[in-house]
């Protein structure tokens, strides 16, 4: 692993890494990137494949919004070898599904460079959105409080609940191509970046970025302090989670309101399968056969099936769960469905000894 540790001007943050992007998309070690850009109207932040370095301005790889799992677009555009290299910017949680997605040959990581940067806390897009148009700055307010390993969301909004009990704040090396650290990083005076050998060999070969060795031990301590802490809560919300839907009516009291929409696997990062039984004819009911279940049972819940396809969405991946709430972000209803796959998939986990991304 190679370090560096960049001086900045005041506030030059984003300039300094879109520099670092020009020269990297310039270079031939990618053809494109996959970079968070600001939207249009200037209240959010969506995910943008570029391959023009002018179109990097207004693009941001710390804005604490994640409207789409950024594994679900990478594993589209990497099923097949693309036919050059892709640099892709992610969190933690997204850096993990790729892991997963990877094992299950959904990508080709052959034909990846993985930017990871410390994940500082998300909030849902609605309420991201809202800060920014109260002319607030949710991301250089987190990156401010990073210093000092405590970051609280803004008072108007909380983060989303998979962040609060996350244990991923930050990735190792060995998963990812680079690191942009952000906690214990005075990101208004300097910049802190990790590499692999390879990489850092070939980015320092064609002067795109230098490693000066310099590291940056505190960022260690504070990510095992936040690990630590989040632990702890993940355990109490889970176990309180957990006593809540021990039982047949538990799940089912938790799921009534469930209108069987698929938003939580559309937008799930390890739902990958290109046909869902829940999209086929098994699941296209006859109008004769629904009659015949409401006259077996005087009366049947409408729309059919909600509990099965949780169970089964339940059985089919919820080892490789990685915990990143986008089934919470996805449910028109508010149906607590991270919940759900944390509590069983940690103690799935458990019993199979295995560790997702």
């Amino acid at each position: 692993m190679k370090t560096t540790v960049i001086d900045l001007s005041f506030d030059s943050f984003n300039g300094e890494i879109e520099a670092f992007l020009t020269r990297l998309l310039e270079s031939d070690l990618v053809g494109s990137l996959l970079v968070p850009k600001q939207t249009t109207g200037g209240d959010n932040y969506v995910h943008a494949l570029i391959k023009n370095p002018a179109l990097l301005a207004d693009t941001d790889i710390g804005a604490p919004v994640m409207p789409v799992q950024a594994a679900r677009i990478i594993s589209n555009l990497t099923f097949r070898d693309p036919g050059e290299k892709i640099g892709v910017v992610v969190r933690p949680c997204e850096a993990r599904a790729l892991v997963e997605l990877t094992k299950f040959k959904q990508i080709a990581r052959e034909s990846l460079l993985i930017i990871a940067v410390d994940c500082l806390g998300t909030y849902e897009p609605k309420d991201f959105s809202a800060l920014c148009k109260a002319g607030k700055t949710p991301a250089l307010d987190l990156r401010k409080q990073a210093v000092t390993g405590a970051c609280s969301p803004d008072e108007g909004a909380p983060f989303r609940s998979s962040c609060e009990i996350c244990t991923y704040p930050a990735i190792d090396i060995d998963v990812v191509d680079m690191i942009v650290g952000l906690w214990g990083v005075d990101t208004e005076k300097q910049l802190y970046i990790e590499s692999g050998d390879e990489l850092a060999a070939a980015l320092s070969d064609k002067s795109i970025l230098e490693f000066n060795g310099q590291e940056n031990a505190k960022r260690q301590e504070i990510i095992a302090s936040i690990k630590d802490d989040r632990a702890k809560t993940c355990t109490l919300v889970l176990d309180d989670f957990s006593s809540k839907v021990n039982s047949i009516k538990g799940i089912q009291e938790l799921l009534s309101t469930c209108m069987r929409c698929h938003n939580c696997m559309i937008n799930c990062p390890i739902c990958y399968c290109r046909e869902c039984v829940f999209r086929s004819p098994t699941f296209e009911h006859t109008p004769d056969q629904y009659l015949g279940w409401a006259k077996d049972k005087g009366a049947i819940r409408m729309p059919a099936n909600t509990v099965m396809f949780h169970l089964t969405r339940l059985n089919h991946m919820v080892i490789s769960c990685i915990g990143c709430g986008m089934c919470d972000t996805a449910c028109p209803n508010d149906i607590p469905v991270m919940s759900l796959f944390r509590t069983v998939g940690r103690n799935a986990q458990k019993m199979m000894e295995y560790v997702p991304g």
